[in-house]
């Protein structure tokens, strides 16, 4: 039973990430409307990012809670399996188990080990998010937008890469 919450918190993480890599994808395509619009009217397409900004706050927060949580049950679920491996008497059975217990160890490092930079990185995109976010909300002009090509650049540019570490962490639960 253990094992079946371990690996339905591991697919539920999973699915949380995906979600959190598609919001990234639609902030993305409004980054590009909105300076694909700047000479003519970006107010839509900023709109669009305005709106994407809080759904990328809200995923990522719920793939942080879920990761946690699964992070709390791999933890119970190994120290199970040890208690387990005390119990049994068979000592090909135990050497079995025990094979199995270390490559399942090695896998849950790997999803730890792939999750923690993905977030460091990820969270710098996003404060870049907001940062723009803020400014554009104060200057919605073909200036105001040119003047701030370097944080679109950057913003543009990270997000390429946080999308590339969120498949990376994708292939990783999977």
């Amino acid at each position: 039973k253990l094992a079946d919450k371990v690996g339905a918190g591991i697919a539920e993480c999973r699915d949380e990430i995906i979600d959190v890599k598609k919001a990234v994808d639609t902030t993305m395509a409004a980054l590009d409307k909105i300076a694909a619009q700047a000479a003519t009217d970006p107010r839509k397409a900023f709109k669009e990012f305005d709106k994407s900004v809080p759904k990328i706050e809200s995923e990522a927060a719920k793939a942080r809670k879920r990761a946690e949580e699964m992070r709390a049950r791999g933890k119970d679920y190994f120290v199970g399996w040890e208690k387990g491996l005390a119990e049994v008497n068979d000592p090909n059975i135990r050497k079995l188990a025990e094979e199995r217990k270390t490559k399942l160890q090695t896998t849950f490092d790997n999803i730890k080990t792939t999750l923690e930079p993905a977030k460091e990185q990820f969270n710098a995109w996003l404060t870049n998010c907001q940062d723009l976010r803020k400014y554009l909300s104060q200057d919605l002009t073909i200036s105001g937008i040119d003047a701030a090509k370097d944080l679109f650049a950057k913003v543009k540019t990270d997000g390429a890469a946080v999308q590339q570490t969120l498949d990376k962490v994708i292939a990783e639960l999977n």
